[in-house]
């Protein structure tokens, strides 16, 4: 088994530009943005915020940077919208739903303070929010899903 698992991680990574899971036998072959999403644990996410650039006075709202690990920094970073999807059951478990919410804040502009709030106590945020994370996010993603534009210079989606 070991070998057919390390050929299917072979086969994967020299089509890691599929967008479609894929199956060699019975091993499921996922997709980069999948192995990814994958690797997201709330125990390993760093994250820290800022003020968004140019502002010149300080504001409520903070943008999220993603500063570790390196796959939830690639994640963040890939500028697809499937990702966004691939995020929602994460937030369903209380292992993953901090650092789904991380990337999510990040990839959208949204929910920042939020984020600056509770990153120091990820387990007060599953507590306040946790149970609702799931169908917060989905709303609003299901609100703006058609007007998602990846802006390439700030890597987040905007809203057009």
């Amino acid at each position: 088994m070991r070998s057919r698992t390390a050929a299917a991680w072979l086969v994967l990574a020299a089509c890691s530009n599929a967008t479609e899971t894929q199956q060699l036998g019975n091993v499921k072959l996922l997709t980069e943005t999948q192995r990814l999403v994958a690797t997201l644990r709330s125990d390993t996410i760093g994250v820290a915020t800022m003020r968004p650039p140019g502002s010149k006075v300080s504001v409520l709202e903070r943008q999220v940077i993603i500063i570790g690990p390196a796959d939830a920094k690639l994640l963040a970073e890939r500028g697809d919208p499937a990702v966004l999807d691939d995020l929602l059951p994460l937030l369903d478990d209380p292992a993953r739903a901090w650092a789904a919410e991380v990337v999510f804040a990040k990839l959208t502009q949204s929910d920042g303070k939020t984020i600056d709030v509770y990153m120091t106590r990820p387990d007060q945020w599953w507590k306040t929010f946790g149970p609702s994370a799931r169908s917060h996010r989905q709303r609003w993603l299901d609100e703006h899903r058609g007007r998602l534009v990846w802006n390439v210079k700030s890597r987040v989606f905007e809203v057009k």
